[in-house]
């Protein structure tokens, strides 16, 4: 197997994963930190990627690595559910706070800990009985 022969085969089931799920190549490209032309590229089998990205993809289509490089994939768009846009905003966020240290955990949990609060009380006001 050639070089581009696997582009294109990994390029394939990077797309059908993605459609299969509905998320837009501006949605993959944030979760794993590529801009959207270069995910085109490597969609259309144009440009190969790092393994840390292969990683990356079988982390938000929740896959194991190895289907990426087959053609016949068996966690392909027939036996997937398509990842609701709940699920998509929530790998968002674990992919952005990875980063952070535990003092700037701790102050993403306060913010996180006032919205849900303020979220409770908005709710009161609007549904109290009369």
């Amino acid at each position: 197997m050639t070089k581009s022969n696997l582009r294109a085969i990994i390029g394939e089931n990077i797309r059908n994963e993605r459609t299969a799920r509905n998320i837009s190549i501006d949605e993959l490209s944030e979760l794993i930190d590529l801009t959207p032309g270069f995910v085109g590229l490597i969609e259309r089998g144009r440009r190969g990627t790092t393994p840390s990205t292969l990683y990356k993809l079988a982390e938000v289509f929740d896959i194991p690595i190895d289907d990426l490089f087959y053609t016949n994939s068996t966690h392909l768009a027939s036996n997937q559910q398509p990842a609701c846009t709940t699920d998509i905003q929530k790998k968002k966020i674990i992919s952005f706070i990875s980063i952070f240290d535990g003092k700037q955990l701790n102050f993403i949990i306060a913010i996180i800990r006032g919205m849900i609060g303020l979220k409770e009380s908005l709710f009161e006001d609007n549904f109290e009985e009369d």
